[in-house]
């Protein structure tokens, strides 16, 4: 059986004898043998992330993975899933896989015979992924860490000479070991490629790649962002991957610079054949084949052996970490509570009651629909906020210290004019155009009303401040694909600083009361410890993900309550106002570790509300 190293470096070979011994292009197979490999965490670190390593330092047809988002579904496109190459010496054949890869390989004195019937062509899958949006420093250096120490760990124990490589080694042999694990998905069928070429056996690198006449734009949601965008070919027809998905791909990698090549005359050197099939210029515009077809080096493919859907981006959890197993987690870290709150009041001016509002929307997630209605939604409108800008960036700086997703969008006249909210369809592109909305979800929005001036809002302003109040009031983001819209969910964490009471709707509205000047956030942080910092990210990612429920006896003191508020006071408690403090309570409980609601906490929440409410009236 393969080594690691051979799997890792060298994996097309690998898949190259299971086709063999099967005699046909068996995904599944392939699938149980790349996921067998991946089930212990040592393995998977051991393959290098297209996030934490340039493309152009890694060699192309070698293992790779990569974090990402999905931008865009692409058409699918036709590819030789297998081919049959003919020997130019002595005329025999041989068939070829041709799964997995962008060029057919040709062995020398080989040729490749394009009207075999022997040929079989599939279709496969074409996504466009980008790095996870807004994704915070700490985030992106803890997982890049990872593999670092994993890296150290590893060339520890080959100078111990310890069995850590003969460990894998043996769990490739064992037949038993189950194909699917850890989150990772089989492959079951083929998918596409619209243009192979035909060269001599492996000439790969990802460096020299000719550059494409027209730019590429990355087409990343946010601005600034850094990273690789990657085009992601699946092999699996029954993939359920959605536009926005967080998901973490492993495959093969493939920066062959012939890819930014088109229609060519001098490219050929007799071993060369052209594209396969109509030449790309006769089929699409220019635009779309800079945009389906860019430089390798700027946007490298990956060819999916496996991959695993990402219910969080928060490397201070477990990857895996959902529902009952949450609870024992959010318990042990429910300690780190009063530091945090603390640290929140120091940023609020001394305002506690802020605070602890403030937390409360740090760990909210729409955990269920209704019907149109989102569940758990919480957007929190914090008011009285200074009008200098400093307030608003310190406390953006703070959740970025605090969430992996993090995103500060400042409402000045030029930027609600000139942004783009609305995801748009670019139909001569052919590719969806990003936007500032654009994001995964449990992203946190900070938005900085107070840079707020008076002036005129154009048609785009317009556009992009309902854009964001349906955001807001229905976690909805409506895609304009010219001809028609189409609604897309969302899970965004939208924080809104202001003066007055926000213009933009809200689901809870605190007027800050500074008791203190503001410290500052460097002064604030020095007094944390590294480890305590760690579990308060630790804590706001498991408190979002934790299970809730209410025993019958609580339904119960609920119920009797909202029928007394009603007949003392109907304007005292409305139906929103109580759904209000059934999912303030909810979240009361969760960040003090308890996955129930207790007649303490219920009236601790009524206390919280009716002091807030009081502040408002005032």
């Amino acid at each position: 059986m393969p080594c690691i190293e051979d799997w890792l470096t060298d994996p097309l070979s690998v898949i190259e004898g299971i086709f063999n011994e099967s005699g046909s292009p068996d995904h599944e197979k392939v699938g149980e043998f790349f996921s067998s490999r991946l089930q212990k965490s040592e393995a998977l670190l051991r393959v290098p992330s297209l996030n934490d390593i340039p493309s152009h330092l890694l060699k192309s047809k070698n293992l790779v993975r990569f974090r990402c988002m999905v931008q865009d579904m692409f058409d699918p496109e036709f590819y030789l899933a297998v081919y049959e190459t003919v020997n130019k010496v002595d005329n025999s054949s041989k068939l070829r896989c041709g799964m997995y890869q962008d060029v057919v390989r040709c062995p020398e004195n080989f040729e490749l015979r394009l009207e075999s019937p022997k040929n079989v062509t599939k279709e496969r899958h074409i996504f466009y992924c980008v790095p996870i949006p807004g994704e915070t420093d700490w985030a992106r250096k803890a997982f890049a860490g990872r593999r670092e120490a994993s890296n150290s760990e590893a060339q520890a124990s080959e100078r111990k000479n310890t069995v850590l490589k003969r460990d894998l080694e043996e769990d490739m042999d064992d037949e038993n070991t189950p194909a699917v694990q850890r989150g990772w998905q089989v492959p079951h069928d083929a998918c596409s490629d619209d243009a192979k070429r035909s060269r001599p056996s492996d000439t790969s690198g990802g460096s020299n790649v000719p550059t494409h006449q027209l730019s590429t734009d990355l087409n990343f949601p946010l601005p600034n962002e850094h990273g690789p965008a990657c085009l992601v070919h699946v092999y699996d027809q029954e993939s359920t991957l959605k536009v926005n998905d967080m998901v973490e791909f492993i495959g093969v990698l493939s920066v062959d610079p012939c890819l930014a090549v088109f229609n060519d005359d001098d490219m050929g050197d007799g071993n060369e054949q052209g594209p396969l099939g109509p030449a790309h210029d006769d089929l699409i515009t220019p635009e779309e084949q800079a945009v389906h077809h860019p430089p390798p080096s700027l946007v490298p493919r990956l060819h999916v052996l496996a991959s695993r859907n990402l219910v969080h981006s928060n490397p201070s959890i477990p990857s895996s970490i959902t529902g009952e197993a949450s609870v024992p987690i959010l318990q042990q870290l429910a300690d780190v509570r009063g530091e945090l709150v603390s640290l929140l009041t120091q940023l609020m001016s001394g305002d506690s009651l802020a605070a602890e509002y403030l937390l409360l929307h740090l760990i909210s997630s729409v955990y269920s629909w209704t019907g149109i209605m989102p569940v758990g939604k919480f957007t929190l409108n914090v008011s009285g906020c200074p009008s200098s800008d400093s307030f608003p960036r310190e406390m953006h700086k703070l959740v970025e210290y605090l969430v992996p997703k993090c995103h500060f969008l400042s409402m000045t006249l030029n930027n609600m004019n000139s942004l783009n909210f609305v995801p748009k369809k670019d139909y001569t592109a052919n590719r969806l155009k990003s936007s500032i909305l654009q994001l995964s979800q449990s992203t946190n929005l900070i938005v900085d009303e107070t840079a707020l001036q008076a002036g005129q809002l154009n048609a785009n302003g317009v556009k992009n401040v309902t854009a964001l109040g349906n955001v807001i009031s229905w976690q909805k983001l409506e895609y304009d694909f010219n001809f028609y819209k189409a609604d897309f969910t969302t899970n965004l964490l939208i924080l809104i600083l202001s003066e007055g009471k926000s213009l933009l709707p809200a689901d809870c509205h605190v007027a800050l009361r500074p008791h203190q000047p503001p410290q500052p956030l460097e002064r604030a942080l020095s007094r944390i410890s590294a480890v305590t910092m760690e579990r308060m990210r630790a804590f706001l990612g498991v408190a979002r993900l934790a299970e809730y429920s209410l025993s019958s006896e609580m339904q119960k003191i609920l119920q009797d309550d909202f029928v007394k508020s009603r007949q003392e006071n109907q304007s005292n408690m409305t139906a929103e106002d109580f759904h209000l403090l059934l999912l303030l309570s909810r979240l009361m409980s969760l960040s003090h570790g308890q996955s129930t609601l207790t007649p303490e906490m219920w009236n601790q929440v009524k206390q919280m509300e009716k002091e807030r409410r009081s502040r408002l009236i005032c």
